[in-house]
């Protein structure tokens, strides 16, 4: 068995690039342009560009971005020509998004005929694992609302702890208690003087 070149050298992608059916993905993704606008990038292009993610280091639309205008390499690949037009992160999530379901089905069948009529001679039967359909995060630039989670514990564990924390307000609440100057002084002062008179002029009380 062949072995593959190393992820993101200029061999890998070059082995890779011979694989990736152009006209089939401008005839799956084909958009029109709103207003009559001009479209910048061919939908082969914009996977292309897509796929780098996957088969470079790079792992964010934002680097490879700022890469495509560095590496001849990367935009030889996605069959870009001058390395100041190169697709802005916006482009590539909205074009993400117009990747369904059923366009992705039918570009993998056309990958995988090769490799199933050479599997029509096996001695047994062969399964393809096929991968699980995910939804992609493609919200990249909105508010992603707030979403309600489970409770941690049983709901009457929480509501017993609440009524032993209200219990417990309420009965210091109504706990009778004496505070302020007036309450003081009478307890711990032996005042010389009568109640409601005035005490004389330089006397301190006795504690």
């Amino acid at each position: 068995m062949k072995v593959l070149p190393a992820t993101g050298t200029a061999a890998f992608l070059e082995a890779i690039s011979s694989y990736i059916p152009d006209e089939l993905i401008d005839s799956l993704f084909a958009h029109r342009s709103v207003r009559g606008r001009p479209q910048l990038f061919s939908p082969s292009q914009l996977f292309r560009v897509s796929l780098l993610p996957l088969l470079t280091p790079a792992r964010s639309y934002n680097l490879i971005v700022i890469l495509l205008g560095e590496q001849r390499l990367l935009r030889s690949f996605a069959r870009l020509r001058n390395r100041l037009a190169v697709p802005e992160v916006r482009m590539l999530h909205e074009f993400r998004n117009r990747m369904d379901l059923g366009k992705l089905r039918e570009l993998n069948v056309y990958l995988l005929r090769p490799l199933l009529k050479g599997t029509a001679n096996f001695a047994k039967t062969v399964a393809l694992i096929d991968s699980t359909d995910l939804p992609a995060a493609t919200n990249g630039y909105k508010k992603i609302p707030w979403a309600s989670t489970s409770p941690t514990g049983p709901t009457w564990v929480r509501a017993a702890a609440k009524m032993v924390r209200v219990a417990t307000t309420s009965a210091i609440r109504s706990t009778p208690c004496e505070f302020g100057f007036v309450s003081i002084l009478h307890r711990f002062c032996s005042l010389p003087w009568s109640r409601g008179q005035r005490p004389p002029i330089g006397t301190i009380p006795s504690f």
